[in-house]
């Protein structure tokens, strides 16, 4: 009889541990991209467009409880920089109150996203300017001014392409939150 009973709360027990909760789901269109369970970290901004990192705690209906943690770079007793983290207590929120959710996948390097355009026009005007000045020539001569004129133009298209490429995907439309009911464990 003993053996009997202990195998059966080893196996209440098992089951018990492994139960299924709900999920949190962001999904692009009806694709999922990525999921989260309770223990999963998650970073996100807020409706207020403050960025929150926590803990998810729990997920139930529409509702996260999520501890926040504040993750920073701080240095050490021989001044090396090591991971601090910090908790600031849990918070309840809705999925509503999420506006915005971190690429996984950036998509954009500085060969695509402006930074480039940017940093070769300036190193260009700046090497013409200081050449200019080293030689005595004028500096907005009509053949000089022609260059400086096109190597803005990169600037600024360079600084239009870094405007556009975000970091971030607004929830709306095409990307959305929501949890998705697992089990009726838990509840």
């Amino acid at each position: 009889m003993k053996p009997l009973l202990t195998a059966a709360l080893i196996v209440w027990s098992l089951t018990g541990s492994y139960a299924q909760s709900d999920l949190l789901v962001l999904k692009q269109k009806n694709q999922t991209i990525q999921t989260w369970v309770p223990g999963s970290l998650i970073s996100f901004q807020f409706s207020s467009k403050q960025w929150l990192q926590g803990i998810i705690k729990i997920i139930r209906n529409d509702s996260i409880i999520m501890e926040q943690i504040d993750i920073r770079t701080v240095p050490n007793a021989f001044g090396f920089p090591t991971i601090d983290t910090a908790k600031l207590g849990l918070m309840k929120l809705h999925v509503n109150e999420v506006y915005g959710m971190p690429k996984r996948i950036y998509g954009s390097s500085i060969f695509t996203n402006g930074v480039l355009l940017q940093l070769g026009s300036g190193a260009f005007m700046f090497l013409n300017i200081v050449n200019s000045l080293i030689r005595n020539e004028q500096v907005f001569s009509s053949l000089n001014l022609g260059r400086l004129g096109v190597a803005g133009g990169v600037f600024v298209v360079g600084s239009l392409l870094r405007a556009s490429h975000k970091t971030y995907i607004v929830l709306g439309k095409k990307y959305r939150l929501e949890t998705i009911q697992v089990g009726a464990a838990n509840r």
